[in-house]
């Protein structure tokens, strides 16, 4: 293709291209659209170029395989790959939305608490990716999406490594942006691990606490120098409206070496949701602005009270102050002692890097983790995001917290989906045009085709409530099996038809009161012409409405008693 913009019109496997998203060494992403199933995706295309050049191609394909396997909602999803006419492509969920560089530069320094709720996002992502031992390796603003609802998708697995694969770079070589590089992955070592992305990170949050980088320098080799030797700076530094709780772990989590930071991704997402729910509770959070800046000691002379605060402060400011002289314990004992606290240190301290490496690996996420995860795939309104749901998130939480507290919920959940099923498959069954789609396949099957037939044959006859005592039979009929999830949606979407019928009557009713009301008025006002105007409306819309009719004859609209045959129930349920 002659550029990036060749491509816009032509048809990429079952995708239209419909503009560049974007474009860069290795190929360009495009819009693109399935006309057949509606669905829009991002299509990544590698160039012809790169198709023949070193790595490229497999880190292509590899990004693809990794995708594949992630199904999160932080995570943007993965839809199909392929190749079609000599260009391979894969094609992604296209995420509406900005990314976070450009939300940066519209609106500058974000609010503590946005960027902890951001932090949170991006470390559930990158979590989910670590367990799967995928690195991201190249963590920015860029790369991460906002929806419009708040949402963050982590995108960009090109130069993601696998740390159970054959690594793709030749060694000592790097791979991903300087200003958000790790020291270890700066001078190429085998160390790279999860870690690497929590140094990301935290450069991360320090540029949305501050828009500003942690580090700047005129070129890469500069940059990269200061992220492997100077320390890293205090967002404080810049911006004093920061819990110092926060100020702290964006400095750990940029720690050099790579046993300073954090344990994990999970690890600090804890961090910041406790700092969260403190100030949901409405508990005192330390800001940095809140520390005294000049603890300079009192003068002599001072009096008052102001003298004996000021006293205890100048103890830590440094201030020279006498105190009374203990009894100093022989040599040998405090030696002794020193060596056995020693000694319990260290002891303590093996056991619980023991048994923090036992519980990084073995121990799976908790039943909170799980429902919020859960609860973010089910407000979709996809169902393949439900299914997910269900699969990574729904089914581990109720069998693995048989007793958790969202058990509402979850049962909840899963009649969503069930009686989206049951709403898929009436289509077929109550379909005039008859295929073998549209043959029960089953006695359950059978017997919503008889029922479905009798409640249409009610509605015929304008008869509503004929109509919902039909479903509401059949929910009473699946009821006794309605633990069998083939019963159970049918039975939900019976029990759910006869509830909008049931309330299609009640409103109806309320209508049909309100109306025979203001014509009564109009009549007594002297406005027959206007009376007689909302009675012919009533018996157009309503007259072959049995629910009503009773309302229309007292009203005199219709004729009392009706026509034979009108209230005929043939066609009643056999």
């Amino acid at each position: 293709m002659a550029g990036p913009s060749g491509m816009i019109g032509e048809k990429l496997g079952s995708y239209r291209i419909e503009k560049v998203l974007g474009s860069g060494a290795m190929g360009v992403v495009y819009k693109g659209v399935n006309d057949e199933k509606k669905i829009v995706a991002a299509i990544k295309v590698i160039s012809a170029d790169s198709m023949g050049k070193g790595k490229a191609r497999e880190r292509f394909e590899r990004e693809a395989k990794i995708l594949q396997q992630f199904r999160h909602p932080n995570i943007v999803r993965f839809l199909a790959v392929g190749r079609y006419q000599g260009t391979s492509y894969f094609a992604m969920e296209f995420v509406e939305g900005l990314t976070l560089d450009v939300v940066l530069h519209k609106r500058g320094p974000l609010p503590w608490l946005e960027v902890v709720n951001i932090g949170i996002q991006i470390c559930d992502a990158l979590h989910f990716a670590h367990e799967r031992g995928i690195v991201h390796r190249d963590l920015k603003p860029s790369n991460l999406m906002v929806t419009k609802d708040g949402r963050l998708k982590l995108t960009d697995f090109g130069i993601a490594k696998d740390l159970d694969a054959t690594a793709l770079t030749g060694t000592g070589r790097t791979l991903g942006t300087a200003a958000y590089m790790a020291p270890e992955q700066i001078r190429g070592t085998p160390e790279i691990s999860h870690k690497t992305d929590l140094y990301a990170l935290g450069v991360l949050l320090y540029q949305l606490l501050v828009n500003a980088l942690p580090f700047e320098g005129p070129s890469a080799i500069v940059l990269m120098n200061k992220h492997v030797h100077e320390p890293a700076p205090k967002p404080s530094a810049k911006v004093e409206e920061i819990p110092v709780e926060l100020d702290k772990l964006v400095v750990t989590l940029m720690s050099k070496s790579p046993t300073d930071r954090p344990w994990d991704a999970a690890a600090v997402a804890q961090s910041l949701t406790e700092l969260r729910e403190k100030f949901e509770r409405g508990d005192r959070i330390p800001m940095v602005w809140e520390k005294v800046k000049d603890l300079n000691p009192s003068r002599t002379g001072a009096a008052g009270s102001s003298s004996a605060a000021l006293g205890a402060a100048s103890t830590t400011a440094g201030a020279e102050v006498k105190k009374p002289r203990k009894k100093r314990k022989k040599a040998s004992e405090s030696g002794l002692s020193r060596i056995l606290i020693l000694e319990v240190s260290l002891l303590l301290t093996a056991l619980v890097l023991i048994g923090g490496a036992i519980g990084y690996f073995i121990w799976p996420p908790g039943a909170d983790y799980l429902y919020r995860q859960a609860d973010a795939l089910m407000t979709s309104d996809k169902r393949s995001d439900w299914l997910v749901a269900v699969d990574d998130f729904i089914d581990p939480l109720d069998r693995r917290f048989p007793n958790h507290p969202y058990r509402d919920k979850t049962r909840a959940w899963r009649d969503k989906i069930l009686l989206d099923e049951a709403d898929g498959r009436a289509v077929y069954l109550e379909s005039e045009v008859k295929t073998k789609f549209s043959q029960p396949q089953n006695q359950v099957e059978e017997r919503f085709v008889g029922f479905s037939s009798r409640a249409a044959a009610a509605l015929k006859r304008g008869d509503k409530p004929a109509a919902a005592k039909t479903w509401d039979e059949f929910t009473t009929e699946l009821s006794k099996t309605a633990e069998a999830p083939d019963a159970r949606k049918w039975m939900l979407l019976a029990k759910r038809r006869a509830e909008d019928l049931k309330r299609e009557v009640v409103h109806a009713r309320e209508v049909v009161a309100e109306q025979v009301l203001k014509a009564r008025a109009a009549a007594m006002a002297g406005q027959a012409g206007e009376a007689s105007d909302i009675q012919a409306a009533l018996l157009k819309t309503y007259g072959a409405d049995l629910s009503v009719r009773d309302l229309l004859i007292q009203a005199g609209i219709i004729p009392n008693p009706p026509v034979a045959g009108e209230l005929d129930r043939s066609g009643e349920p056999n």
